[in-house]
Formats: C-alpha cells, structure tokens, sequence
C-alpha cells in the first residue's frame, strides 16, 4: 500500500512498512544523516543501533525550539560533518523534527536530499505530506518557511505504540479536520463519528485512516501545491487553532488547538447564517468536544491575546480576519472580512461550550 504525491519540485512516494526492517535499508542510501526527535531515539534505541551515532543529530522536538536560534545548531552539525549535496537527510520524528529538518534540507546548499519518517498520528495522518516546512519567529508560528518534500515517506504505525494519550489526541485532532473536510454529499456525520470512534479504540484499522486521511489533503494540494488557492482551505480549524497555541504557551498541542479552532469557525459559520445549526451541534458535542482529553486553563482564552494572534496569522490578506469555515453542505470556503466583534461572540461561544 503506496500513495505516489504529485509536485512540481520533485514527485514522492510514502511507502507503508509493518516492521522496522527499512531502517537498515535506509543506511545504504548517499552519505546518509540522521535527524532523530531525542525522545523516539530513547524508545527505539534497538531499531536505530546499527546508525553511527557521529551520523546522528537528536532534536529536542518542542515547539519552542522552531526557532532559528535553534536551527542553527543542525546546521552547525552538518558542517561539521562536512557533508555534500549528494548527502542524504534522514528524519525520525513528528511534525517539528519534520519542519526543522525540511527547513534545513531545503536551505542548505539550496536543496539536500532529504527522507521522512513520520513517528506521531499526526504527522502520519497530515503533515507529512505538502512539501511545507516552517519554523516559528518571536510569536508567529510557521512565519518562516518553504516548500521542499522529502524524496520518499516511510510509515510504520508501531510507532503509536508508544505514543501518549494528548499526542495521539493531537492527530485526532487532524484527522477530524480531514474526515469533516471530505467531499461527499449530503455528509454523513454518523458516519465520521463512528470512523474517529473506531480510529480511537481500534489500533489494527489506524493504517486505513491514514492512508484515507492522506488522500483526502491530497485531493486538496494537487494542482495547489503552493497554497495560492484551494489548499487554503486545509486551513480550517487553524486559524483560530494557531492563535490558541500562542495564547496557551503551546500547553495545548497542535492538534488539539485545531479542533478547538472548528469549534470556533463552525459557531462563526452559524452567527453568518451559513451551516445548519443542528450538524454544527452534532459536530461540536458529538465528535470535537470528546476528543479533548485535556483540562483546558480558562486564562488561555483571553480575548486580546488571542485577537492579536489572529490579526498576525499570515493568511491574513486585509484589514479584516481570515477564517475558513463551513458553508450550509459543510463544504469549507474562506471569508475574508471577519470583523472583530465577530471574532469576539464567537469566542464567548466556544468558552461556553468547553467551560459549561
């Protein structure tokens, strides 16, 4: 079970895998340097033996280390090596040793080879596909960034074995986004209820959602890969999402951050007279609400931070805000005259929800 992405930088394949065989397979590649997240490097230390441990970076992967301050230390260690453009970048890790290492990849030398393997639900099931890379500056998140894939993508689900409960509830998280974001109509959201049920409780069906989940982005990024057009609309639940990441420190993880911010858009899409109330009722309490196993801290709701954040999103094109949101087939369109005081009421609706 392949899925060949198409790209005007380069085509690449991620290749599913039910063992950790191809790790030593991976070794034969050019010059071959590894970027490992240190935590999956302590886990998987018997999987990665046979790496010389001079070939290995290990990333400290938390959000406040996507910074160029930070980076600097990859690149430092690259040049150590002495490394060519023939070498070989491998990365073992989530969605930050991800952007770091396809930052520095896409940079260096104006474009290393580089190889992907995605250890979290959430870079499996989203992010590593899309050819983005980012890293964060002073409180922009991803402000920094470019389109450069990897050359190949390798899955293995038995890394989730491993993976804590707010982590995999991150990819929820986007896999909720994904499955909302399919376009059959009239949508079944008993449906999606049940797939995010069966995702959670079932590990042996995770590879199908992820292969499903991976084609639906790509529906969204073939023929827009640059994000000029329709692939905007993977934005859904970012907006507001990225804004919470700011406001909260990063206590609430990417994914997480995402479905509180369709709770959002989907009550401004309701304000607008656009989605039919009882989905977004459904929605919101059936299939959001339940996948936030976290104590969410009111104070992190605070209306001028998390304004502000919003008004800095770079998907920002005017004086108004930028939200993608669900018309009434639930079908995503982007708005770009939101006003503050839009923003605001819906924000009191969503605290309401999640501070009953």
């Amino acid at each position: 079970m392949n899925l060949t992405i198409e790209s005007n930088i380069k085509n690449y394949t991620v290749f599913f895998k039910n063992s950790f065989v191809f790790i030593n397979e991976l070794l034969n590649r050019h010059d071959p340097i590894f970027i490992i997240d240190e935590n999956v490097y302590d886990l998987y230390k018997k999987h990665l033996i046979n790496i010389p441990l001079k070939n290995i970076f290990l990333l400290k992967a938390i959000e406040e280390n996507k910074t160029f301050e930070y980076t600097k230390k990859v690149y430092d260690f690259l040049l150590h090596l002495s490394i060519r453009r023939n070498s070989t970048f491998i990365s073992i890790g989530g969605g930050i040793t991800q952007d770091i290492t396809g930052f520095v990849a896409s940079t260096l030398y104006r474009g290393v080879n580089w190889i992907f393997v995605p250890t979290t639900f959430l870079a499996m099931t989203d992010s590593c596909i899309g050819s983005k890379t980012s890293i964060n500056y002073k409180t922009y998140k991803n402000l920094m960034g470019t389109f450069y894939p990897p050359s190949e993508i390798f899955i293995n689900e038995d890394f989730l074995l491993t993976l804590n409960e707010l982590d995999f509830y991150s990819g929820v998280g986007e896999a909720i986004k994904l499955q909302l974001m399919k376009e059959d109509y009239p949508k079944n959201f008993n449906k999606i209820l049940e797939k995010i049920q069966e995702l959670i409780s079932n590990e042996d069906c995770r590879n199908k959602y992820v292969y499903e989940n991976l084609v639906i982005k790509k529906s969204y990024i073939d023929g827009d890969e640059f994000d000029l057009g329709r692939r905007n609309l993977l934005n859904y639940g970012h907006c507001f999402g990225h804004a919470l990441e700011t406001s909260s420190n990063y206590y609430i993880p990417h994914g997480i951050a995402v479905s509180i911010g369709m709770i959002f858009a989907n009550c401004l899409s309701i304000n607008r007279g656009l989605a039919i109330k009882k989905d977004v009722f459904f929605i919101n309490n059936k299939i959001l609400i339940p996948c936030i196993p976290l104590k969410l801290r009111m104070n992190d709701f605070n209306s001028d931070l998390l304004l502000k954040a919003v008004k800095s999103d770079k998907k920002r094109v005017g004086k108004y805000l930028s939200i993608i949101m669900p018309d009434d087939r639930f079908s995503m369109i982007k708005l770009d005259n939101v006003t503050d005081t839009e923003f605001l009421v819906a924000l009191e609706q969503v605290k309401k929800l999640l501070f009953p």
